[in-house]
């Protein structure tokens, strides 16, 4: 694996905000695909290490919201 190298999960991730100033990230994937994600990429320790980031722009589909892998290692 190159170290910058980004492994994104497909799925749809919207942010709602609520009145209130509340908000809820709803998250939605393809159970086979996550299983495979999961088998993929859990590391030595049994951990899968996940980043949650806000897109620049929306996606196609309303995401707000995108998930890679974490892939940073100390030195």
């Amino acid at each position: 694996m190159m170290m910058n190298e980004k492994f994104y999960l497909k799925c749809r991730a919207k942010e709602k905000i609520f009145e209130n100033g509340g908000s809820v990230l709803n998250v939605a994937i393809k159970s086979e695909e996550l299983i495979e994600f999961v088998r993929k990429h859990t590391n030595e320790t049994g951990y899968l290490h996940l980043n949650i980031s806000k897109r620049k722009e929306i996606g196609q589909y309303g995401d707000t919201h995108s998930i890679s892998l974490y892939t940073w290692k100390s030195v």
